[in-house]
């Protein structure tokens, strides 16, 4: 009968450990799930905020642009932004980028910037050429 009781409890210990193995399993995939989930959002984070850096960015030098010499505005940029301009067929190409990133927008007006720019920024039109400096 001694043997017969050990053979329950080791059969019942299995049984455990079997269901200790499954529910370890159930939250490993949990917890990779999650780390997955918590990495696209940190992208798309980070994607959100480059984009409303470089429109409000490309909202400032049109506005300041079509304004006239002598006007200004300064813009709080989320994220770092690279300028750069180069003359298309109709007007001037202004690109933003970041990392990844980029966005390449139509502007009456020649830009110039320094190469990086983060923070607090001042757009000015100094005779038709929009100029952005860091504050």
């Amino acid at each position: 009968m001694l043997w017969g009781m050990n053979g329950m409890k080791a059969q019942v210990s299995l049984e455990y450990l079997l269901l200790s193995l499954v529910a370890l399993s159930l939250l490993s995939v949990s917890a990779f799930a999650l780390l997955s989930i918590r990495d696209y959002s940190d992208e798309a984070s980070k994607a959100h905020a480059f984009r409303s850096s470089a429109l409000s960015l490309r909202d400032a030098i049109n506005e300041v642009c079509v304004l006239g010499s002598g006007n200004g505005r300064e813009v709080s940029l989320e994220t770092g932004i690279s300028l750069g301009s180069e003359e298309g067929d109709d007007g001037w190409l202004v690109s933003f980028s970041h990392s990844d990133y980029s966005i390449v927008k139509a502007s009456p007006c020649r830009v110039e910037a320094s190469e990086n720019l983060e923070g607090l920024v001042y757009v000015e039109n100094e005779e038709g050429t929009v100029t952005v400096t860091e504050r």
